[in-house]
């Protein structure tokens, strides 16, 4: 792995994570700090997927830097953007969605989102709302609700505003291209002056992009990471 020329998305099914000493394993390997966050959780799912997400950004920064996530301070930005103080060359972002949880590492700043699909009755309202002209055309002529809705998170996770963002004054479905099968990027997009680029990867059940802005394109390379066993 070449960190200073790829993008890594590592994505983890978090189902074993329901076993009790499963989970109390994993939750005592991380910092006091991040085990308080988790234990304050009060649902049962969102708290197995806070641990899953920082189970799996543990593992990784411990196989891509020789880190452990206590070893590191984690920081905030306005909006609440997780970052390491006083490591600006480690750039990551985390998400999670039903089962499974994302963990994106980067030479650059981004953002990266999971969406679970989900019946479809709310969409035209939720699309309606906060979609552009161009993504609801879009979405009129097949592209998949959930593939638009992670595009434009994992984007306003890249600049940190999260909802703070307005959702319609971007749009994210000009000049898609597929290159490979379940793996998508896509040509750059000008959004509010910058260049962004948008790469996608689908589970069935799931949709996945990773967002970043920089000049040129960068590689971005995916991995299915097991939690346990």
């Amino acid at each position: 792995m070449n960190l200073d020329a790829e993008i890594l998305g590592f994505y983890a099914n978090t189902k074993v994570l329901a076993q009790e000493d499963v989970c109390r394993h994993f939750l005592c390997g991380l910092s006091k700090e991040i085990q308080r966050k988790i234990e304050g959780i009060k649902a049962e799912g969102a708290r197995r997927s806070s641990l899953g997400a920082w189970t799996l950004m543990d593992r990784i920064l411990q196989q891509l830097y020789g880190l452990r996530e206590g070893d590191v301070t984690i920081g905030h930005g306005v909006h609440g953007k997780p970052f390491i103080e006083n490591r600006p060359e480690i750039h990551f972002n985390l998400s999670h969605s039903g089962d499974y949880v994302l963990a994106a590492f980067g030479p650059v700043e981004l953002g990266c989102d999971i969406q679970m699909i989900g019946e479809a009755h709310r969409n035209d309202r939720i699309a309606a709302r906060f979609f552009t002209e161009a993504e609801q055309k879009a979405l009129g002529g097949g592209m998949d609700f959930y593939r638009i809705w992670a595009r434009k998170e994992s984007y306003i996770k890249c600049i940190g505003d999260g909802m703070a963002c307005d959702l319609r004054s971007f749009d994210v479905v000009r000049d898609v291209r597929q290159e490979k099968e379940h793996c998508l990027q896509s040509k750059p997009l000008t959004v509010h002056g910058e260049k962004t680029y948008f790469a996608e990867h689908t589970l069935p059940g799931y949709e996945m992009a990773v967002c970043y802005q920089n000049g040129s394109e960068i590689p971005v390379v995916w991995e299915e990471i097991r939690l346990y066993g």
